[in-house]
């Protein structure tokens, strides 16, 4: 297309002289100067968002315009129907260098709490037994649900399986995220590398190298960790040292990982700076796969992390393996190779109720104190009721009757056998046993029974309620 201006000289001189005739006007130079700013500001600020958008399309991010401008002042993340908890289902899985779906090595629900901002995280083993396909009643490692579902159909793989923990844990699953391990060492680098306290130190002499392995070893303590590092110690599973052998060992230093990149994010300036964000999404957008989000879900992300920021939130780790509710929620079959269930695949009501009881009181079933009780004074039967209703109310924790200490003791203690251990399970329990004794009494002089915490029930008036 050609334009043709045909101005003469004449012209020119004519309008320049109108123009100098006039003098500048301040009010327009001001409103031309705003728009040239403001046009420049809202250049940028779509280039980000389109940036933004085109490394999230991939993975679940929704974008509609009428987003920037309707009125939402305080953006909120989805919660579930008791408006308490928003939970995330988060996957890791392994895919080789052609694309091909492996088995996921990675299953954890992390459950925000708003009201205690609590974290709550929570491992489902992959050899967990369940049934992977809903068409087909057969129970198989919960690891192999995504791959056998998406390859039937392609994007029903992590809604499938986000229904199965659902089901599993009885909990509402609010969003879901899926990482491979190209992805996970990029987030780490992106974000600046991770801090982690290592709980015990190990070495693993047959990690995965290739067609081939090589040794790692990790010394107890905190560290910083770039994203290789990071992936070697989430994925290590054969050290014969301090029981870090085990998928359950590494389910939790898989927790710890989630832990400290929550930390680093809440802790910088990251997700408020619109280039790292940017970075960060470019980074994973080919190796990550999520649940549907919007721009409100990402200002209430971001929002949250501010908060977290000012008020740390604790975080408490659980993974439901044979040891999990003192050994009574899950069992092992030496024929499959697999965990179900004590009471049968398929059935998940102790579970379902072990989890509403860890999201309601995380710190004393993360202690999980083993719990004696001595009658010292209140009587054999009495006794034994108080300690039948102690055991409903603390369920799946290891409490047991020990018979009579003492017979012309007053008052109920409740104390810690280990000095500097287990005071928030202590204060838990005194509070429920109406009693402000918390030491060892005085007149204890002979040794007790190796347990974490001591009830000691003495002649009391008790209320009707405990």
């Amino acid at each position: 297309m050609e334009v043709s201006i045909n101005i003469t000289d004449k012209e020119i001189n004519r309008k320049k002289i109108k123009t100098s005739k006039k003098g500048k006007n301040p009010k327009l130079y001001m409103k031309i100067l705003f728009s040239i700013v403001f046009s420049l500001v809202l250049g940028v600020g779509i280039y980000f968002l389109y940036k933004t958008y085109k490394a999230t399309q991939g993975f679940g991010f929704t974008f509609s315009p009428t987003q920037l401008i309707e009125k939402r002042t305080n953006p909120e993340l989805a919660k579930d129907s008791s408006n308490t908890y928003t939970n995330v289902m988060l996957i890791g899985i392994n895919t080789r260098e052609t694309g091909n779906l492996l088995n996921t090595d990675t299953i954890m629900v992390a459950s925000f709490n708003h009201q205690t901002k609590d974290l709550v995280m929570v491992s489902i083993p992959r050899d967990f037994s369940a049934q992977v396909d809903p068409n087909v009643v057969r129970f198989n490692k919960i690891n192999s649900s995504y791959s056998i579902n998406e390859r039937r159909k392609e994007g029903s793989g992590l809604p499938i399986l986000q229904s199965i923990v659902e089901e599993i844990l009885g909990i509402e699953i609010q969003y879901y995220a899926m990482i491979d391990l190209k992805g996970f060492v990029n987030l780490i680098d992106a974000v600046g590398g991770v801090y982690v306290n290592v709980e015990n130190s190990f070495t693993d002499y047959m990690y995965p190298k290739g067609k081939g392995y090589q040794t790692v070893s990790f010394k107890a303590g905190p560290q910083q960790m770039d994203g290789d590092t990071a992936l070697k110690y989430a994925r290590s599973r054969h050290s014969r040292h301090n029981n870090e052998g085990t998928d359950y060992a590494r389910a939790r230093r898989q927790q710890r990982l989630i832990n400290g990149l929550k930390d680093t994010l809440s802790n910088s300036e990251t997700l408020l700076n619109p280039t790292k964000l940017s970075a960060i999404l470019s980074s994973i957008q080919n190796n990550v796969k999520t649940s549907s989000f919007d721009v409100n879900d990402i200002k209430a992300g971001i929002d949250l992390m501010k908060e977290l920021k000012e008020t740390p939130s604790t975080s408490y780790s659980f993974v439901l393996d044979p040891l999990a509710g003192n050994r009574s929620l899950v069992t092992s079959s030496s024929e499959t190779y697999t965990i179900k269930p004590t009471a049968g695949n398929g059935k998940y009501g102790d579970i379902n109720k072990y989890i509403q009881l860890v999201l309601k009181n995380p710190v004393l079933y993360s202690e999980n104190p083993s719990i004696y009780v001595y009658n010292t004074g209140l009587g054999q039967q009495e006794s034994n009721q108080k300690v039948e209703k102690i055991k409903k109310e603390f369920k799946y924790l290891n409490i047991r009757y020990m018979g009579t200490k003492y017979n012309d003791k007053e008052n109920i203690y409740v104390f810690s056998n280990k000095e500097g251990s287990f005071s928030s399970s202590v204060e838990i329990l005194s509070n429920y046993l109406t009693t402000d004794n918390t030491t060892k009494p005085d007149y204890v002089t002979t040794k007790l029974n190796g347990e974490d915490i001591s009830i000691f029930l003495g002649k009391t008036s008790l209320t009707e309620d405990n």
